[in-house]
């Protein structure tokens, strides 16, 4: 399995770090062209391009298969450094975010490696977009549930006591002021939790570029960011966002499991 070793620099350009990831399906242009999840000491968690990079062994495809018992078909990706075939790769993140989660809320997170949790965090992410947009025979329920893992590992990369996500659809409009791109576009979320959404947007936005939300029913704003989009806009016209300056914009309870409005 190839390994590389990346040279991480915090976006405030005062802290670096090398790490070595195995990255059994990707290029040294891919890792060059990939985020990474790292901690700086004083800005916290971040995903960032690699400064630099390089591959460290070889990898022989015929040695590698799925690593879940019983399974055997190809893998497709990694969780943690282990490879995983599609479905395998599905329940081992819904499992793995199942129980991060449950630790945090109940104040248990100091027992776990802060490192491996951002490994799975980026793998997560990684993975599923990867696999959402090059698996052609993905039905429907596949792509919902690979999209929610983007989100829901996104929730987890800010390491707070996290709420469960609810299906909702509430009407929304998203305002992009970015220069020589400026929109506005009506549209409602797909899935809502504390810290932001899954929502439906046929505007091209890029990872990191700020919106403006607007509740137009109860005259709220909120500054957000585009924690995740899809490659191809035109075949999955959706968008997750995270809240910059709201803590509950939504109006739910969410010391509750029914989030209650």
């Amino acid at each position: 399995m190839p390994s590389y070793r990346v040279q991480l620099v915090c976006r405030h350009m005062d802290y670096a770090k090398w790490m070595v990831t195995d990255a059994p399906f990707l290029s040294l242009t891919d890792v060059l062209d990939s985020r990474f999840a790292f901690s700086c000491s004083v800005h916290g968690l971040q995903y960032e391009k690699p400064l630099q990079a390089e591959k460290t062994k070889d990898w022989q495809p015929e040695e590698v298969g799925c690593t879940f018992e019983g399974c055997v078909n190809s893998p497709i990706d990694v969780v943690n450094y282990r490879p995983f075939c599609r479905d395998h790769f599905i329940v081992t993140c819904q499992g793995q975010l199942e129980t991060y989660n449950q630790r945090l809320k109940e104040e248990r997170w100091r027992e776990l490696s802060f490192e491996l949790i951002e490994q799975f965090i980026y793998d997560c992410m990684r993975g599923a977009d990867r696999i959402e947009h090059g698996d052609g025979g993905l039905d429907d329920f596949q792509r919902a549930q690979l999209l929610n893992i983007i989100l829901a590992a996104a929730e987890l990369g800010r390491h707070l006591r996290r709420s469960p996500r609810k299906a909702m659809t509430i009407p929304l409009r998203l305002i992009s002021e970015k220069p020589l791109d400026s929109w506005q576009e009506d549209t409602e979320t797909i899935l809502v939790s504390r810290c932001g959404a899954l929502v439906r947007s046929n505007h091209s936005v890029k990872l990191n570029q700020q919106l403006q939300v607007l509740r137009g029913e109860k005259g709220q704003q909120a500054r957000a960011r585009v924690a995740w989009c899809p490659r191809e806009r035109d075949t999955r016209p959706v968008v997750a966002i995270e809240f910059l300056d709201q803590e509950n914009f939504w109006g739910m309870d969410w010391t509750t499991s029914e989030g209650k409005r």
